[in-house]
């Protein structure tokens, strides 16, 4: 224990008699605090990130239909800040394109999709030829709403060249859904088998290698593989030449040989996968993936009767359309009634899950705004019916097939599916 003298410490009662004492061991010398480091703004940080993502596909992350661990974070973090007015309030100088004010950009699905192989085709669909009706013609040329617009990759801008040397390309290279994913996806699984077992290997890439038919790479982290080589373009100097590549994530992009070699020189992680002798192609057997469907409803509910006569369900499933909705009554993305199956579009060789979520973002304009109560009370939106014309839906459906959907918009008057301006419909 130590004991302290109150004696001597009546002498020094004030402050100024204790600092005015002789500090001969220094011990009053202290250094002023330093003020602190302005903090990071991780919210604003957060959302550049989105705003990024945004810019490069043309639409907002979503949990739902992401095909990364990074854009299920995004929408994550976007949904985060949408229910935090306060810092909606803080981002607004950032916010740019109005992403956390326009509530229907998340429903925006890109609609652009890139023409499938010859080997990816649906059945002709069976319809009810009760169903078509003639749409009314089109009221208003109403501007397009840039659904359909991908933000080009960085890869193709061209920064610090001269106007002398700079060739532009005869199209930008865009990446897009891939229709007929599924003919490429058992390559991917093979390729990581074949890597993790040292029958294949990385190597770093440079200009002194080639990329040929059937080469895998890794691009910005992609494992990407080249499904075709075009023929030889005489505008640039050099060897150039058209690329179909396909990616791990079941996208795809047409790209410029020299576009894809300058890019992977650049990344510094840009591989090359050596096959050691070995080839892998894509299967040409047609490959069921699922069947698409249109169905009408026989609900009787009140909110729905201004709709009957053009509200329609487009579906996925990797069953019988016939099961899927055998309990339609009990399910709200049925409309807990009875449904009548309009069209059944049997997929081989594509993706016909997002096949659909192609047909959802392109109608989403259309999309059925109401709220309805289940039967257990509950209060819900429904999410894939659209109070267009059948005929809308069927030929959203074809052009998704056969590759012209990019040539097409939905006029939000009429629901009708129109040519777009300047555009090159199919005949």
């Amino acid at each position: 224990m130590i004991r302290f003298s109150t004696k001597h410490l009546a002498n020094k009662s004030t402050l100024g008699n204790i600092f005015g004492e002789d500090d001969e061991l220094g011990l009053l010398d202290v250094e002023p605090l330093k003020a602190k480091a302005v903090a990071v703004d991780l919210t604003g940080k957060q959302f550049a990130e989105i705003v990024t993502f945004y810019k490069q596909y043309g639409r907002l992350p979503q949990e739902s239909l992401a095909t990364s661990l990074e854009e299920k974070i995004l929408a994550r973090r976007l949904s985060s800040i949408k229910g935090n007015p306060a810092q909606c309030e803080h981002l607004q100088a950032q916010d740019e394109y109005g992403l956390l004010t326009c509530s229907d950009l998340e429903n925006r699905e890109s609609s652009l999709v890139a023409e499938p192989a010859p080997a990816a085709y649906i059945t002709k669909p069976e319809i009810s030829k009760s169903e078509l009706v003639t749409s009314l013609s089109d009221i208003f040329d109403d501007d397009d709403d840039g659904l359909l617009d991908f933000a080009e990759p960085d890869i193709f801008t061209l920064q610090h060249v001269s106007a002398e040397k700079k060739e532009q390309p005869d199209e930008i290279a865009q990446r897009q859904p891939c229709a007929d994913y599924p003919r490429f996806e058992p390559l991917f699984t093979v390729l990581h088998d074949r890597l993790k077992g040292g029958v294949f290997s990385l190597e770093r890439f440079t200009h002194k290698l080639k990329i040929a038919e059937g080469d895998f790479f890794i691009l910005n982290g992609l494992v990407g593989y080249v499904a075709n080589v075009g023929e030889a373009l005489e505008q640039y100097s050099g060897y150039n030449a058209r690329l179909h590549l396909v990616f791990e994530n079941g996208t795809e992009m047409n790209m410029l040989y020299q576009s894809l070699t300058h890019g992977l020189v650049r990344d510094k992680e840009g591989r090359k996968v050596q096959l050691n002798g070995q080839v892998l192609r894509p299967s040409s057997e047609a490959i069921p993936t699922g069947v698409v469907y249109v169905l009408a409803t026989h609900s009787t509910n009140p909110a729905l009767a201004p709709y009957k006569n053009n509200l329609y369900k487009v579906g996925f499933t990797e069953t019988t359309v016939e099961q899927r909705i055998k309990n339609a009554e009990k399910d709200s993305t049925f409309l807990e009634a009875p449904v009548r199956i309009v069209s059944t579009n049997q997929c081989f060789n594509m993706n016909a899950q997002k096949l659909e979520a192609l047909a959802h973002g392109f109608l989403a304009s259309r999309r059925l705004n109401v709220t309805l109560k289940s039967q257990s009370g509950q209060v819900y939106s429904p999410r894939e019916w659209f109070n267009v014309p059948l005929v809308t839906v069927l030929a959203v459906i074809q052009h998704i097939v056969d590759g012209t959907i990019s040539h097409y918009r939905l006029d939000n008057t009429t629901g009708n599916v129109v040519p777009k301006a300047g555009g090159h419909a199919a005949q």
